[in-house]
């Protein structure tokens, strides 16, 4: 069962030696990590070329198209069974791949949402992003606050064809858009509370855990409902 590994890149140059590092070292001979990077302007290209590593594809963006159009390019680029989902600036615990790898391997599920240890600064914070953000699988309960982790989520290449392409619009997120499609299209979803990952909080995240205004929040989540109901209709 061939894993693949999306990760979309931008001036993480602080982290991502480590992170790649923590993947790597987890990966077998044919499974990949595919890197697209969005025009990086430190460090970045360098180090992810530095490994030398035959497993690693990186792609180039020529102009910034964001974190959902590099995402959506690593997944059409990927070709493993199951593709796990990445941050740049994580660290992967030891038996994270193994982990993923068996229990697709032995329970018919096609999305798995594992636990995360979140980390700021040089210290631990809490073992349970779960407990810190509510999550679970609800159709309605995501839609109205998102807990489909993407750095925490690995499924099987077959649900592809139902969440792909991605709108990259506001208010819209690849990781809500494929966890709430997914359960949506009543594929076998899963969360478990094994934390399989340190989720690194910092100033530079792309994303927040603060629950955001009212008023931001609204115009976001009416995106997503009409987009949900344009695929769903007419398959846009």
């Amino acid at each position: 069962m061939k894993i693949s590994v999306c990760m979309a890149s931008y001036n993480g140059s602080k982290y991502i030696k480590n992170q790649i590092t923590s993947i790597l070292s987890q990966l077998a001979k044919n499974d990949q990590l595919v890197i697209v990077d969005d025009c990086s302007s430190d460090n970045t290209i360098n180090i992810i070329e530095s490994f030398k590593d035959a497993r690693i594809k990186l792609l180039k963006n020529k102009y910034n198209i964001g974190v959902v159009g590099s995402f959506e390019k690593a997944l059409r680029t990927s070709n493993g069974d199951i593709i796990c989902l990445s941050d740049q600036d994580d660290q992967w615990l030891e038996n994270k791949v193994s982990f993923i790898r068996n229990f697709f391997l032995s329970n018919k599920i096609d999305l798995l949402v594992h636990d995360a240890k979140i980390k700021q600064g040089e210290s631990i914070v809490t073992n349970s992003l779960f407990e810190k953000i509510g999550s679970s699988s609800g159709l309605f309960k995501n839609i109205y606050s998102n807990t489909y982790t993407g750095c925490c989520m690995s499924f099987r290449r077959s649900i592809l064809k139902n969440i792909l392409p991605i709108p990259n619009k506001k208010g819209i997120f690849h990781d809500a858009w494929i966890g709430i499609l997914t359960k949506f299209y009543r594929f076998r979803v899963i969360f478990i509370a094994t934390p399989l990952i340190i989720h690194n909080r910092h100033k530079a995240n792309v994303s927040s855990m603060k629950r955001r205004s009212i008023y931001k929040i609204i115009p976001d989540r009416i995106n997503l409902i009409i987009a949900l109901i344009r695929r769903i209709i007419y398959g846009k």
